[in-house]
């Protein structure tokens, strides 16, 4: 909610008397430009749309509205339960009514599909829930080619007079808003009507970025709605947005008609929605995480070992295991260990071969797993140990390391796990894999290619 589009006024005194007079300048405009508004009130119980439905010709641009007066008691007429836990105090409480009327304000001005959507809540009076609330007051937002709100402050707790007031505050927010769009619009001024811009695909569906910054999202929700009839009758299938982080605020706009997420990165979110009423056969984004383990041998044939300082999976604090750690985004599993390795230890190396690669799955966030374990033979063998990372690294011979394996279920504090022995022993009694680069048919960074060595090719045949 952006606090900052709502503005603090007192609310006006207004003696009962012909509704239609409350609405006539905001009747008016509307009747002008040719739009229509959709209302939804809860204290002013219905002066609202009781004053724009009391100017004649009214149907021309009134729609349905409704007094919400309980935000539980609404969801069935809203759709969507919009209420929040109950507020700590009386400027909490008064807070979230501006939260509230925003997000009605935006979702029903879809539904409805009118030009303007006003919402309306607080309280009249003459007794209220919060101790510290002693006048009336109430929030008020419009919606539509301008967005502005208002936080209408009674100094008094006169229930019916309260409610004049405030309906008078909201239809001249309304004539407001629909008056200033007009402006803009004859000062050559308009809304920029591209919201995003839009790419067929080559597999029959459409990518579509939201522009920087665009952050109404009464315009987003009736061009997206819009756009998605025209994509669905015309065949498309699968529906790409992405939307940047300065319009962050659109992203519940899109879930709302039928938008799930796919990804996230630091300055962009991208939803997906796949059309025709067949499975959605959308490729699903990384689901996979790569580890490298670096088996660093020195110049007598012995293996580096170290211990974490605060192991990921608490059954293996205090193990002994291979340095190493996660791939980085565009890093080979050489960069990789070398990297972890030097970070780690303070050795550096060079590479031998692959040792082996473990599939798994069901780590952390629901990835699956690659640890790919990786011989490199020790440039320099003084250890100089991360403090932060590490509690302790050393050489290692294989009698050494074997004689720490233990079975399964026992204790791995200052041990070795018998699947961390088998990968070790695997290094130093096994074959190794190669890698060489292939040119990169997308450009940029070759790619590398592993493959077993001829040896052991002979041997599988």
């Amino acid at each position: 909610m952006d606090e900052s589009m709502f503005r603090r006024m007192v609310s006006p005194a207004v003696a009962p008397g012909p509704l239609s007079e409350l609405a006539a300048k905001a009747a008016e405009l509307l009747k002008e430009c040719g739009q229509t508004v959709t209302v939804f009130e809860s204290t002013t119980a219905g002066l609202i749309q009781a004053a724009l439905q009391a100017v004649p010709g009214a149907s021309v641009y009134t729609t349905c509205g409704a007094v919400t007066y309980s935000s539980k008691k609404a969801v069935a007429l809203l759709g969507a339960d919009m209420s929040v836990p109950r507020p700590a105090d009386g400027a909490a409480y008064k807070e979230s009514k501006n939260s509230w009327t925003q997000r009605v304000a935006r979702h029903m001005i879809s539904e409805v599909g009118a030009t303007w959507c006003l919402s309306e809540s607080g309280a009249c009076g003459p007794t209220f829930n919060y101790p510290d609330v002693t006048a009336g007051f109430t929030s008020i937002f419009v919606t539509g080619p301008v967005e502005k709100g208002i936080m209408v402050d009674s100094p008094h707790c006169d229930r019916e007079a309260n409610m004049w007031g405030f309906a008078k505050a909201g239809l001249n927010l309304l004539a407001e808003c629909v008056k200033e769009a007009a402006d803009l619009s004859q000062h050559g001024k308009p809304e920029v009507d591209t919201l995003f811009t839009v790419q067929e695909d080559r597999y029959g569906g459409v990518e579509v970025e939201v522009l920087e910054g665009q952050g109404s999202v009464a315009k987003f929700s009736i061009k997206l709605r819009e756009s998605l009839f025209s994509w669905s009758t015309s065949g498309k299938k699968g529906i790409w947005l992405r939307v940047p982080l300065t319009s962050a605020a659109l992203v519940g706009e899109a879930a709302a008609q039928g938008f799930v997420f796919h990804h996230a990165k630091t300055d962009y979110v991208l939803l997906t929605k796949w059309l025709p009423e067949t499975p959605n056969p959308l490729p699903m984004y990384g689901f996979t995480q790569i580890g490298v383990g670096g088996i660093v041998v020195n110049s007598k044939d012995e293996a580096l070992m170290v211990q974490e300082r605060i192991s990921p999976i608490a059954a293996f604090q205090g193990s002994w295991k291979l340095p190493g750690g996660l791939a980085e985004p565009g890093e080979d599993f050489v960069e990789t260990v070398i990297r972890e390795v030097r970070e780690e230890t303070g050795i550096t190396g060079s590479l031998l071969g692959i040792v082996s690669v473990r599939h798994s799955h069901g780590y952390r966030f629901g990835q699956g797993d690659i640890y790919v374990v990786a011989k490199l033979r020790a440039d320099i063998e003084e250890i100089t140990i991360d403090e932060h990372e590490l509690m302790g690294a050393c050489w290692m011979s294989q009698d050494q390391i074997k004689s720490l394996v233990v079975e399964p279920g026992e204790s791995l504090d200052g041990k070795v796990s018998a699947n961390n022995w088998k990968v070790i022993e695997s290094a130093f009694v096994g074959s190794l894999i190669t890698g060489r680069q292939l040119p990169n048919s997308r450009g940029g960074k070759p790619n590398m290619l592993y493959t077993a060595s001829s040896q052991v090719q002979e041997s599988a045949m």
